[in-house]
Order: structure tokens, then C-alpha cells, then sequence
């Protein structure tokens, strides 16, 4: 009989998998004709959207077939099994969520091949970030004399630090991320991929087992976590390793401190050494500096909790956790020795240099958890600085100090969080003095960024009042009704005041209630089938923030099929010491160095000083060329100078005089070429042209 059930489930999952694909196939044809539609059977694009999506109507058609208890309670037991299993099944399809389909519009559109553009969602351009810098960064890696070596001449046409630039097969990558090292055995697009998912899927997963360390209570556990990874801030800004290191330090510790075989002892204090020295090398004092904080306070919790384990600790205990940590500041020293002339110079910069802030008022943004949900479905300008958790804030913080007043007991975790949030509601409303901003370190965050990490504060509110203080007594529903009122009114005038017209009233009125119910879950003693409902509405609000944000590409042939990307890698494997310039906007730059051509006007993630010194002897432009910035390139009559766009922009009108000081050969231009041919100092020999995009060799 379950055989026989199955059988009829896998029959209709294909049939619904099949009818998905070919209506979403339609809808992105644009519903051009029936005969189209059965041609489209033939492409690759159709058979990876249907294995997609029969993957994804099996699962669904297993709770039809599994009690979901069960089910779930298996999964949840495998789930690292299940996790590492789908990141190779992403790895083997050469899946990822990259935005590099922006290549296939902008470089020669239209001759790129099928799978140039997402198989599912939309190219987002607002990820400059990644498909501008980071991707090009990683791509860029693999060329030059030793792939994947310390330095590559690619970017910026001049050594660069591989190590903080893009991939480097090493030593210190085994404390920064090691999982980059795939790079050296698997080729580019499955390595690509594969470290593509890992912080998501592991991140995901470390945090599901935090929270499960400090609920003992699966679905909140996976709750919290949904709550993180599918947010709006996790998303749409990147997948912060600070959700693999930070928590990977307390569950590793936390189960050291319980093993008793020495084989998994070693095991976790070996990734309580990893996880503690990634979080000391992935520098970001932004956010890094208000997550320490968090995660001393949770760490104190946790040692205060197994003091009796730590009481009973032999040597050999003690020698394996101490050795595990020299390990890891061995590491972390190696680190730092290897990417010091980045340090010096970039400290040195006038972007980003060395920052200093003291607060201000910036607590409205974590109120935008009201519309964050609609952001992958309407634009909102920048969603990335006005990506948030779903916090609820400051329901979380109210419940869960009432609850920590109330309990005879009180919880170590709970205080902890709470006083380490007093300074920074302090620092994102009314500012700190500069001399406490300096000493608690503070000053090395903005209250834009520290307000995002109060906001990660009552994601574990959310949690430990839906475990540890499921049975305290609460608020009167009154109160709890009110306070819950107040919440939603506030974030609806914060999102009025800030993006005034972007939610209309229908959507205004249905997060309220959604924003009112949960806030009386929290705040009120419900009874454990509202506190189930509370959960599963959390995890469906959240995953529908998240899903669609990302878009599902395969591979790399955005930039590979274009048939200049062939060009300009035959160029540069018959000449391996050519420097290039390009013209055509921000990304012409970012196709030559994925290429593999050494482009002088590439992203500078460091400052290039000793050429712009050449072409700036003065040093009139220092500060504008000294930081971390994309660079546009007009040639002009009069002398060289240097234009600050953004803070991590310039312009550099660049005489025809000076084009010999740069030392470039060949000329990349997407688009139309501006360039006087009599300038008398260099012209131009044709090498390619072809659907609006060419290439010249410079002639001095």
C-alpha cells in the first residue's frame, strides 16, 4: 500500500513539476504561443528549472506520504547529512544566486547563451557588491602566472593580495574561509557555486544548533534560525560569516564541554579554535564589534551554566582546549603577517580608513521589519541599507525582562543580552561621549549597522521566551494587547516618515495584524497551540521575505559565452604581461579582469597609490584616489585629474599625455568610444568589434 502511494505521489509531483516549469517558461517568454512553448522543452534552461522544481514538489509530496512528525523529527536528526547533501546537489548543478546576469544585458546583449540569464527570479542590480567586485575578484584569481597564489597582477594590473581580494589556496584561508580551498581541485564554476551556498546553508544550520543548545526545542530552534537566514538583512546584504563563526564557537564549546570520547572532543575544540579565529580575521568592525559584545555575554552565560563540567576538567582537558587555541592564534597571527601591507595601506586611505563615530539617531530602521517582507517584490531604492530581522523590537526586550523580573531564577543568558544592548540603544539614539565610544570600541561601528545587531538581539528573545520562559507568567492581555498596538503604530509612522507611498493601506493593515498577533504571543501567556501557530507564522513571514531575493543562475555564462570574453582571453594567454583600460561604464572593468586581463581601471579594493602618484606628482588628488574605489575613465586634453563620485567612487579624467604613464596596450570599450584621434601623443589600431563592444591596441 505505501509503495503503491508512493508511486501515485512521484507520478503527481512530476506532472506539477512539469506544468510549473512550462507555465513559469511561458511567463518569462512572455507567453509568446503554444508552439514556442513545446521548443522550449529542448533548452537546458527547461530541464534545470524542471529538476528544480520536481526536487521541490517531492518534498512536498513526502507529507502527503509521511506523518510530518516524523518526518521533520528524522530531518531535523540529519540534518547536517541533509544540509551537506543539498549543498553538493547546488555544487553538481552549478547553482547559485549571483546577480551576473547584469554581464549578459550590458556586454554584447543578447549573445550570451541560454543559461545566461536566472533559471528562477530576477538579476538584482542593486548587488554591485557581488557581481561588480567580489565575483570579478574571485574570477580574476585564477589567472596569471600562479592561480590562486599570493599575489595576482589581474586587478588593477599590479601585484594584489589575493588573500583579501579574492581566492587564495593557502594557509591563512584555512582560518578565514576555508572553505575557498575547494578552489584548488574543483573547476571554477562548481567551486564558485559550492562556496557560493556554504555561508547560507551552514549558517543556517550553526545557528539552528545555537538555538537548539539554548532551547531544546526543535521548531524554535529552526524558527531562530529561519528568522536570521531568511531576513532581509541576511540577504539582501550578503551572507555575514558572522553567522557561521560567532555562533560555531559557542555550540562547539558547548559540546566539548559535555563529550566524553575524546575522538569528538577533539573534534569540537578544534572548531571552537576555527570558528574563534574567523571571527577575529573577517573584519568588519561594523557589525564585528556589537556581535563580540553579544556573543561574550552568551559565552559567560554558557560557562556560568556548566561550572560544575568546568570544575571537573582533568589536564588533559584543559591541554587539548589550550592547544586547539594556540592553533588558533597561530593562525590568526599567520593571517594578519600575510595581509599586513593591505592593513597598513588601507588604515592609511581616506576610504574606508580609519573610522571613528560616536552615535546618532538610528533606531527607526529597525522598525522597517513592517516592509521589509515586500522588498524582493517592490523596489525600494536601496533595500540593502534598509535591510532588517523581523524583530518585533522592542516587544522581545520588554518580554523577555519581564520574564527574567518574574522567574526566581534568574537566567544568565537573558541579563546578558539585555545589558549588552543598553550601550548600543544608547549609541543609535542619542550618541555616547568619545571617550566611552573609544574604550568599549563603539566607535569603530555606526549606528546604522549597530542598530542591525540590536535587531539580532531579539531574534534570541524571540527564542528563549518561546523555550526557557514558555510557562512564566506574562503580561495581562490588556497590557499585552496595547503594547503590541504601540509596537505596530510606531513602525507604521517610521515607514510613512522614511518611505512615505510604499506600502499602501491594505499591506499597512495586514502586517499590523500580523506584527499585533505575534507581539501578543510574546507578550501574553498563550497557551501552546497559539505559541506552535506564533512559530510557523514566524517561519512563513520570514521565508516569504527571503526566497525570492536571490535569484537561481547556473554557471558563469553571463561573462563566458560572450564572444568578447573569448577574445580577450586570447589576447592575454598570447601575452600574459598586457595592461588593459576600459570605457563604457561601471562593469566594463569588472568583464576584462574575469577574463583574466590585467585592467589598471579595475575596482581598487586598495589604492593603486604608486601609479596615480605618477600621474598626480603634486599630490593634489590624494585624498580622492587614496581609498577603496570603482573607477570611471574619460581621456581629456588638459592635465590629469581626479573627480570624487561617492565615497568609493572616482573619475579619473586622464590626459592623452599621460596614457604612456599607465603603461596599457590595449583599450576595452562597451559602447560608444570618445577619443580624439589627433590628440599626438597615442592612436588606436582596431582588434575587434562586434556587437557594440571593441577592443584596441594603444599606439604611443
Amino acid at each position: 500500500m505505501f509503495i503503491k502511494k508512493g508511486i501515485i505521489v512521484f507520478i503527481l509531483c512530476i506532472f506539477a513539476s512539469l506544468g510549473t516549469t512550462f507555465w513559469y517558461t511561458a511567463r518569462m517568454n512572455g507567453f509568446q504561443g503554444f508552439r514556442l512553448l513545446l521548443a522550449s522543452v529542448t533548452t537546458s534552461v527547461f530541464w534545470y528549472r524542471e529538476i528544480f522544481l520536481l526536487l521541490v514538489f517531492i518534498f512536498i509530496g513526502l507529507h502527503f506520504l509521511i506523518p510530518i512528525k516524523k518526518m521533520y523529527s528524522w530531518m531535523f536528526k540529519y540534518r547536517w547529512y541533509i544540509g551537506i547533501g543539498i549543498l553538493l546537489f547546488l555544487t553538481l548543478m552549478r547553482f547559485h544566486g549571483e546577480s551576473i546576469s547584469f554581464y549578459n544585458n550590458f556586454i554584447q546583449p543578447g549573445t550570451g547563451d541560454e543559461l545566461a540569464n536566472p533559471i528562477f527570479g530576477v538579476m538584482r542590480p542593486i548587488r554591485t557588491d557581488d557581481y561588480i567586485v567580489s565575483t570579478p575578484n574571485i574570477l580574476a584569481s585564477q589567472y596569471g602566472i600562479t592561480p590562486f597564489g599570493t599575489y595576482n597582477n589581474v586587478l588593477r594590473a599590479t601585484d594584489t593580495l589575493n588573500l583579501v581580494t579574492g581566492v587564495y589556496i593557502g594557509l591563512p584561508t584555512l582560518i578565514l574561509a576555508p572553505w575557498e580551498l575547494v578552489y584548488a581541485f574543483l573547476p571554477v564554476e562548481f567551486a564558485y557555486s559550492f562556496c557560493w551556498y556554504v555561508p547560507l546553508i551552514f549558517g543556517f544550520l550553526m545557528m539552528m544548533e545555537l538555538f537548539y543548545v539554548i532551547s531544546k526545542n526543535k521548531l524554535v530552534a529552526f524558527t531562530g534560525a529561519v528568522l536570521i537566514v531568511f531576513s532581509s538583512w541576511y540577504l539582501w546584504w550578503g551572507f555575514s560569516v558572522y553567522m557561521i563563526n560567532a555562533p560555531g564557537v559557542i555550540v562547539c564549546l558547548a559540546y566539548y564541554l559535555k563529550e566524553t570520547r575524546w575522538s569528538k572532543k577533539l573534534l569540537y575544540a578544534l572548531g571552537t579554535a576555527l570558528c574563534f579565529g574567523s571571527f577575529i580575521v573577517n573584519l568588519y568592525p561594523a557589525w564585528q564589534v556589537p556581535i563580540g559584545y553579544m556573543f561574550l555575554a552568551i559565552g559567560i552565560w554558557l560557562i556560568h551554566d556548566n561550572w560544575d563540567i568546568i570544575k571537573t576538567f582533568t589536564k588533559q582537558d584543559w591541554l587539548l582546549l589550550a592547544t586547539a587555541l594556540l592553533l588558533c592564534f597561530v593562525l590568526v597571527f599567520v593571517y594578519f603577517y600575510s595581509v599586513s601591507e593591505y592593513v597598513e595601506v588601507i588604515n592609511n586611505t581616506a576610504y574606508p580608513g580609519a573610522r571613528f563615530d560616536s552615535g546618532s539617531f538610528a533606531l527607526n530602521k529597525i522598525f522597517y521589519y513592517i516592509q521589509a517582507p515586500f522588498y524582493a517584490y517592490k523596489d525600494i531604492g536601496n533595500p540593502c541599507e534598509v535591510g532588517v530581522f523581523f524583530s518585533l523590537f522592542p516587544i522581545p526586550s520588554i518580554a523577555a525582562l519581564w520574564c527574567w523580573v518574574k522567574e526566581k531564577k534568574k537566567d544568565w543568558l537573558t541579563a546578558g543580552l539585555l545589558i549588552v544592548q543598553i550601550p548600543m540603544l544608547f549609541y543609535v539614539t542619542c550618541g555616547v561621549p568619545e571617550f566611552l565610544a573609544k574604550i568599549t570600541l563603539l566607535s569603530y561601528s555606526i549606528p546604522a549597522r549597530m542598530v542591525d545587531i540590536i535587531g539580532l538581539i531579539q531574534i534570541y528573545f524571540i527564542v528563549i521566551l518561546f523555550s526557557r520562559y514558555k510557562d512564566t507568567i506574562r503580561f495581562h492581555w490588556v497590557f499585552a494587547l496595547l503594547i503590541s498596538m504601540i509596537t505596530a503604530g510606531v513602525a507604521v509612522y517610521y515607514s510613512m516618515t522614511g518611505f512615505s507611498g510604499y506600502l499602501d493601506i491594505k499591506n499597512i493593515m495586514f502586517m499590523m495584524i500580523i506584527i499585533i498577533f505575534l507581539g501578543f504571543a510574546l507578550l501574553f501567556k498563550v497557551n501552546q497551540n497559539i505559541q506552535k501557530l506564533s512559530l510557523i507564522m514566524f517561519v512563513v513571514v520570514s521565508i516569504s521575505t527571503g526566497f525570492y531575493i536571490r535569484p537561481i543562475s547556473v554557471g558563469l555564462s553571463a561573462i563566458y559565452s560572450k564572444p568578447i570574453a573569448k577574445e580577450i582571453q586570447e589576447i592575454v594567454s598570447e601575452n600574459t604581461n598586457t595592461k588593459w583600460l576600459t570605457l563604457g561604464g561601471r562593469g566594463t572593468a569588472s568583464f576584462t579582469v574575469s577574463c583574466g586581463a590585467p585592467t589598471i581601471n579595475s575596482v581598487n579594493t586598495y589604492p593603486n597609490i604608486s601609479l596615480w602618484k605618477k600621474l598626480d606628482p603634486n599630490n593634489q588628488f590624494n585624498d580622492i584616489y587614496n581609498r577603496y574605489a570603482h573607477i570611471d575613465i574619460s581621456f581629456v586634453h588638459e592635465k590629469t585629474n581626479f573627480e570624487l563620485l561617492f565615497d568609493d567612487a572616482i573619475k579619473i579624467n586622464l590626459s592623452y599625455e599621460d596614457i604612456p604613464k599607465t603603461g596599457a596596450n590595449y583599450l576595452f570599450v562597451n559602447g560608444g568610444l570618445e577619443f580624439d584621434a589627433s590628440n599626438g601623443f597615442v592612436s588606436l589600431e582596431k582588434v575587434y568589434d562586434e556587437y557594440g563592444a571593441s577592443i584596441y591596441k594603444l599606439i604611443y
